[in-house]
């Protein structure tokens, strides 16, 4: 699967390029187009520290389908502090209370504002970044071990933005993290009534709503 270069976002992104045919495709993931764009500077700027430090930060959005097909659209990020290094990052307790009231200030107790579907995490090295053991055992514990939660795996140096997401195997009952396709979009002013979409939060990542 190509890569996803940041420096090259399209001026029409691809989903509405291909909502232009008879039968669009539905990705897996859409990122909103500015969220894509901070969540890449915020970790090129980590990644000029000296020495480049390892960033970290949670992802805000929403499960939904479109005629039974399952998507993620992510529409938000956020952070607090963090303690990194070159080899690791992990939130600090001030960090997590730090990123929750940040979200409750920007969004109150809405139940129709986005939610905590997943993290982001730099490997900044100038490479090709892979997960460490130490990343995959954080996914898989609560709040984010959650049918369709979302992370991404970037390298700001090399610009790699990868994009996985938790599945449910369809041979055995357990969950999978597998990297899918994804598109940015640009969110636009409805003119008319838009088309329904039905809700997919019967399984919400544990307690971490904003």
């Amino acid at each position: 699967m190509p890569e996803h270069d940041t420096s090259q976002v399209p001026s029409k992104p691809k989903a509405e390029q291909d909502q232009l045919t008879e039968e669009p495709k539905i990705y897996p993931v859409y990122v909103y187009e500015r969220t894509c764009q901070d969540i890449f500077n915020f970790c090129l700027r980590e990644a000029q520290r000296r020495p480049p430090r390892e960033a970290l930060g949670v992802i805000l959005g929403f499960r939904r389908q479109w005629q039974g097909t399952k998507y993620v659209r992510v529409t938000d990020w956020a952070t607090g502090q963090v303690e990194s290094s070159m080899t690791y990052a992990r939130f600090t307790p001030e960090g997590i209370l730090e990123y929750r009231l940040a979200l409750h200030d920007r969004y109150g107790s809405n139940p129709h504002t986005p939610r905590v579907i997943g993290l982001w995490h730099s490997h900044p090295f100038g490479g090709n970044p892979q997960f460490s053991s130490t990343d995959i055992n954080t996914f898989f514990r609560t709040p984010f071990c959650a049918e369709g939660n979302v992370f991404f795996l970037i390298d700001p140096l090399s610009r790699f933005f990868k994009v996985y997401m938790l599945r449910r195997s369809s041979e055995k009952d357990v969950l999978r993290l597998e990297r899918v396709e994804w598109c940015t979009y640009q969110p636009k002013v409805p003119t008319d009534t838009p088309p329904s979409e039905d809700a997919w939060d019967s399984e919400e990542g544990g307690s971490d709503r904003a």
